[in-house]
């Protein structure tokens, strides 16, 4: 099984941690946010890693090839036009990897090992997780949920079901479903602005369904502001995972 990690953006919410350096490099220890998404994704034996880069790629690229603790393949993508586009165009630019069962990750998703290994654990073709919420913010990404399948997903939703943890996965059919849905998603008038959550909004609207899985007390986080890294890094005891030693191969 392989990942994407999207993490082109250059997290303007977060400065002025995010001046210089894009999310995905923030420490929340003594490793970086990618790094312990590495980590999770090689402790669940992914073989290939795909990283979407666009705001200060250099210094990711740089980074990774430094990087050399982990025996997986790790390739990087750049979005030549990450000031101006949002994660559909990102996962777009990763078309070419959509080829076989995918996990789709945020490039700052913070999460405890056992959030990817339930997500996994799940069969289903797409595998949508959420996390319910005493309260819900404007730019949280809500979906509705009934017995157990996705009918809506959205930042605009009232009265959710919960949050749509950002850690999504693609099996069989699903991934060209999703790759289908891209295609069509990318050829709208607004694209630029859309997060590819209106690619998946899309295959409900096509009649497929969509299974979902509650995440329940499980720790994840995704980082947009600093108090999301400061309450990562409260919780670094969770969110941390063994590394592996080995040898990192940047293709």
């Amino acid at each position: 099984m392989k990942a994407i990690i999207l993490a082109a953006g250059k997290g303007k919410r977060l400065q002025p941690y995010t001046k210089d350096i894009p999310k995905c490099l923030l420490t929340l220890d003594s490793q970086t946010i990618l790094e312990h998404q590495i980590n999770h994704l090689k402790s669940c034996e992914f073989e290939e890693v795909n990283v979407v880069v666009g705001f200060a790629s250099q210094k990711v690229e740089t980074f990774l090839s430094n990087y050399d603790s982990l025996g997986m393949k790790i390739n990087t993508i750049y979005n030549p036009f990450w000031e101006s586009t949002n994660s559909l165009f990102s996962l777009w630019a990763a078309r070419f990897e959509l080829d076989s069962d995918v996990v789709v990750l945020n490039g700052d998703d913070v999460f405890e090992l056992d959030v990817l290994k339930l997500i996994l654990s799940n069969k289903d073709e797409i595998c949508i997780p959420f996390k319910v919420k005493d309260q819900y913010a404007p730019e949280d990404m809500k979906v509705r949920i009934q017995d157990d399948l996705l009918t809506q997903i959205s930042k605009n939703l009232k009265n959710p079901s919960g949050e749509s943890v950002g850690i999504r996965a693609f099996r069989q059919e699903g991934v060209e479903i999703l790759r289908k849905s891209l295609e069509k998603e990318i050829r709208t008038n607004d694209f630029q602005k859309k997060w590819y959550a209106s690619a998946i909004e899309k295959i409900l609207q096509r009649g497929h369904k969509i299974k979902t899985v509650d995440i329940k007390n499980l720790y994840w986080h995704d980082v947009d502001y600093p108090k999301d890294l400061n309450h990562a890094k409260l919780n670094i005891n969770t969110i941390i995972s063994k590394k592996i030693d080995s040898k990192l191969r940047i293709v």
